[in-house]
């Protein structure tokens, strides 16, 4: 047997779920603070300039992102399956990304995974235990 694994109030799997749910809240504190910076600048804004009209792609990746974060969000009580919503609307996103035509897609954006991954790795982690 491993021996950090008999170390009374050490478990591996406690240490994914706390550090998935870390990171999460610090993506979803992140996006809420670009969220409402976004809103008070568009206060600001001149209005007589005249906007472009939205893009469907940038619409898309908005609504898979906001997917994302409401799975990050799930996951606090249901980490299996706010982690799957959670991996699968970035992924989306991911995808949207790389194939819309104007957007720029960075590999940076892969650290929105973690998080999902980690209460993925959580909720198979309890489920062998049990």
């Amino acid at each position: 047997m491993n021996e950090i694994t008999n170390i009374p109030g050490r478990n591996p799997s406690k240490s994914l779920r706390l550090a998935a749910r870390i990171i999460g809240t610090i993506w979803i504190l992140f996006l809420i603070f670009l969220f409402i910076g976004e809103l008070l600048e568009g206060r600001t804004r001149n209005s007589g300039v005249v906007h472009e009209t939205p893009d469907n792609f940038g619409i898309a990746i908005v609504i898979c992102m906001g997917t994302g974060v409401a799975g990050l969000v799930i996951a606090w009580w249901r980490e299996g399956l706010g982690g799957f919503i959670s991996l699968s609307g970035f992924i989306f996103a991911g995808a949207l990304l790389i194939i819309a035509p104007k957007l720029n897609f960075s590999i940076i954006f892969l650290i929105v995974l973690i998080p999902s991954i980690l209460y993925l790795a959580y909720w198979k982690d309890t489920k062998k235990q049990i």
